[in-house]
């Protein structure tokens, strides 16, 4: 676990900023939840990415950019779900840490196919 420091003496590390943006996440209408596939994630490690419950934490000084990879419901309107994320994970982990997020990127992963 890496950790940063903070001007406050604080520090947040990687592993925080990933679980506070995926709870983010998850409370948006239709997320089922944060992830990514398997391969990708071995992808992750050869190129030494840090992604942690399917959030890509990308830290500089007093601010970070985020990745979310997610699996939504079916049928639901993609534009704005990742809109309502962005916003949400943005807000959720300033508020939390002090922390700039400069950038949250929505990636769908996988879509829950729809009930039979």
């Amino acid at each position: 676990m890496t950790s940063e420091s903070r001007s406050e003496g604080i520090e947040v590390s990687r592993d925080a900023i990933a679980t506070l943006a995926a709870q983010a996440a998850a409370g948006v209408e239709g997320v089922v939840a944060c992830y990514r596939k398997t391969v990708e994630s071995i992808t992750s490690r050869v190129k030494r990415e840090f992604v942690h419950k399917g959030v890509k934490v990308e830290r500089e000084d007093a601010s970070c950019r985020l990745t979310m990879y997610l699996k939504v419901e079916y049928g639901v309107n993609l534009p704005s779900l990742a809109r309502e994320v962005r916003r949400r994970v943005k807000e959720y982990v300033e508020g939390l840490t002090d922390i700039q997020v400069e950038e949250v990127e929505v990636v769908i992963e996988d879509i829950e196919p729809p009930p039979s």
